[in-house]
């Protein structure tokens, strides 16, 4: 199509300056750069949705507001392009439809994402549901104020009258829904910086797209004195007692497949949780996890720095064999005792220099553990318990200062199959494979040792200025941490508990959103982590669950629960389907088979009364309300969904097997609280369906169809297809015949 001139050299400077605007906004070469970004941002997205999940993808792209420009400045390059070729020719037809059915496919798009539903409805089978919850938040606000006497605003009238009105007066209460837009991710998750433009490290979100996306951060809701302010969010959290670290790892061996380039990085979670001895000492009880190629993470604490300097000092020397050593560390001096002089020594064995002596030695061979018995000289006793492959369960000498470590060759260990099979699986399963002790020091630092039986290969402090911590590079091993959140443990407070965001994963369902907010009412302020409601709750039931201040004059409650929608129909989970992959526990198939009932009322007024089951009602157990036999056994499964209108709104929803829960069996506390006393089914599953409503959809399957018969029409018309017909070269027979019989002379 060619170039449509506007202006012309003899127009006015400002008409001028609007022409080229308009030739600007219907050109091809602008079309050409909103076509190229659109494909790169759609590609983008498909990354996300595949890596994040689709909230993640609406969140960042689709209902972003920078998206709905571009989508904009699409449809105004292709109105324009059609308006400045006005009036149109006849072979413009297709040129003229293709540019429609983009507009209009457009429209519908945008339709959606202004009213479209995305919402799960959650069903145990023989109960009834009809409310749909979003992964979307609000605020719900109740403000309850004093109402002010005519005395109290005029307070120089005294009469008796008066007086007699300045009592108290009755006060009155507002409800108030504030929408939040959150996102779905923790806040403290999102990269700031330019250097994590486009890349980030794990555990974090770049720049791009994710800042350009909107949330609601600072005051959202204001009225009078009392004001709501949200300072961060976690889209997943728990409350931890004790200490806690979450980050990401990469541990990489020689003999994996993959390079460690390419290997990607473990999510770890661990904690410490506190114990008291029976001398009411607090320690701490470590905790680990395995990663996919049977490294094992521990996470434990120092109490004092006599612990610490046992962890990082505590190492064994060469040559190490299958009965081990026992490395203890007092005052910063190392004693390394073989446990085959300990086992043999018949009276105490004395730590030279220290004033100890071991009074008792004990070796546990199933769990590969000993414990010792200590005493100094003037008879303070102690114990220590050492674990040779649990070290996150070890007890350290607290009256004597004395911490240590226990090592065992486990390679040659295991090779003794008559030794091999006395030890208990749990205490040695892996211990061929390398290990990355954690350890928190007393002043809240991070420190590690690298153990590969039979030596320790590497310890060190983790440096957590830094983003990504390089343990070691080495021995056959590159194992690289990454340090998301991490809470001390604290052993004058083992009691306290700190709100922490957990890392994301996709598809989870079970989460638990956190909103910190700052409430303030007159001069008063009151901060603190608000949890959001589960769904299917009304209420508050925990104490973090609501938030509350006031003043003289008024008071402030704030809720956080989940958007929902009232398909208007009841839908009665019949029964839930689930077939089984043999000899696995996971699901092959699983439907829900289901009964559509209308209230009553609604079905006459609206005429969805059916004469075959006009006597089938039962009774809403919720508010009471007769309900009416609509259409009986609707199955909905994976592939095949159900189309069913509301008979209020007229809004036709779609219906997905999304997923369940289950199976609940008796002395389950969800089976009791969902059966209570009545007798109820052996087994007890939870359904979720997928409630979608896209308003748009018609436009978009119209634009679609103008867009291809558009296409098929400029293809059909004779212009596109063949080329103008050549006229035949212009022919002179006479000038033809002179010229073949010679050359002509002229006198």
């Amino acid at each position: 199509m060619s170039r449509v001139r506007l202006r012309r050299p003899d127009h006015p400077l400002p008409l001028q300056f609007f022409l080229a605007l308009i030739e600007f906004l219907a050109s091809l070469r602008l079309a050409v750069t909103l076509l190229t970004l659109l494909i790169l941002v759609l590609a983008v997205a498909t990354f996300i949705e595949t890596s994040y999940g689709a909230a993640a993808a609406r969140f960042a792209v689709y209902r972003a507001w920078w998206f709905t420009v571009l989508g904009g400045l699409l449809a105004i390059n292709i109105l324009f392009a059609a308006i400045v070729r006005f009036p149109w020719k006849r072979y413009q037809t297709g040129f003229v439809i293709t540019h429609a059915g983009i507009l209009v496919l457009l429209a519908g798009a945008y339709w959606t994402a202004l009213e479209g539903i995305d919402a799960q409805l959650s069903i145990y089978e023989g109960m009834i549901g009809h409310i749909a919850y979003q992964d979307t938040v609000h605020f719900e606000i109740d403000l309850t104020k004093k109402s002010r006497s005519p005395n109290q605003d005029n307070p120089s009238a005294g009469s008796t009258e008066n007086a007699a009105d300045s009592r108290p007066s009755e006060r009155r209460a507002l409800r108030v829904a504030v929408p939040f837009h959150c996102g779905p991710f923790n806040w403290c998750d999102y990269s700031s910086g330019l250097r994590h433009l486009l890349w980030s490290p794990p555990g974090r979100l770049p720049v791009l797209p994710w800042q350009l996306a909107w949330r609601d951060k600072g005051v959202i809701f204001t009225e009078g004195d009392l004001s709501l302010e949200v300072l961060d969010y976690y889209a997943d959290s728990r409350r931890v007692r004790g200490g806690y670290l979450a980050g990401y790892i990469k541990a990489n061996t020689a003999t994996s497949a993959q390079g460690t380039w390419f290997r990607p990085w473990e999510p770890i979670e661990l904690d410490v949780q506190s114990r008291r001895t029976e001398a009411g000492i607090t320690t701490a009880i470590g905790s680990r996890v395995t990663l996919s190629n049977g490294i094992r993470v521990v996470l434990t604490a120092a109490r004092s720095q006599a612990e610490l300097d046992g962890f990082l000092l505590g190492t064994p020397v060469e040559p190490l064999d299958h009965e081990g050593q026992v490395v203890l560390v007092h005052n910063q001096i190392r004693y390394v005792l073989p446990v085959r002089q300990l086992r043999a020594a018949t009276g105490d064995t004395p730590l030279e220099g220290s004033g100890l002596r071991i009074t008792h030695f004990e070796k546990d061979v199933p769990l590969q553990a000993v414990q010792l018995q200590l005493k100094n000289d003037e008879g303070v006793e102690d114990e220590v318990i050492l674990f040779a492959d649990l070290p996150e369960f070890n007890r350290q000498g607290q009256k004597l200062a004395v911490a240590g470590a226990y090592w065992v060759n486990f390679p040659s260990l295991l090779s003794d199959v008559g030794q091999a099979v006395r030890l208990h699986p749990r205490a040695t399963t892996g211990a061929t494979r390398a290990r990355v002790d954690l350890c928190q020091g007393p002043g809240g630092k991070l420190y590690y040792r690298i153990w590969q039986s039979p030596q320790v290969l590497k310890t060190g402090e983790i440096n957590r200025d830094d983003r990504e911590s390089i343990l070691l590079v080495g021995n056959d091993l590159d194992v690289r941490l990454v340090v998301n959140t991490f809470v001390p443990w604290d052993p004058e407070h083992p009691e306290a508990e700190t709100v922490v965001p957990l890392p994301f994963r996709k598809g989870a369902r079970m989460t638990q959103p956190r909103v910190k907010v700052r409430l303030s009412a007159g001069g008063k302020t009151h901060e603190t982590w608000l949890a959001v409601l589960p769904r299917g709750a009304d209420r508050p039931i925990d104490a973090e669950e609501i938030a509350t201040v006031a003043s003289d004059t008024e008071q402030m409650r704030v809720t956080v629960k989940y958007d929902a929608v009232d398909v208007g129909f009841r839908l009665k989970l019949r029964e839930f389907q689930r077939k089984l992959d043999p000899g696995t526990n996971q699901p092959s198939y699983y439907a829900s088979l289901v009964d559509l009932y209308v209230p009553e009322r609604i079905a006459k007024e609206h005429g969805f009364e059916n004469p075959r089951w006009k006597d089938q009602t039962i009774i809403d157990p919720s508010d009471g309300e007769p309900l009416q036999l609509v259409h009986p056994r609707i199955l909905i499964t994976l592939n095949h969904p159900a189309n069913i209108v509301d008979p209020i709104t007229g809004r036709s929803y779609r219906l997905y097997q999304e997923s369940f829960s289950g199976p609940f069996r008796p002395g389950d506390p969800i089976y009791e609280q969902v059966v209570g006393k009545e007798k109820g089914p052996p087994e007890l599953y939870l359904s979720t369906l997928s409630v979608n409503y896209d308003p748009g959809r018609g436009l978009k399957y119209a634009g679609s169809l103008l867009i291809i018969g558009g296409i098929v029409l400029m293809y059909l018309m004779r212009v596109y297809i063949f080329r103008p017909r050549v006229r035949p070269p212009f022919r002179n027979e006479q000038l033809e015949q002179s010229v073949a019989a010679g050359p002509v002379s002229v006198t």
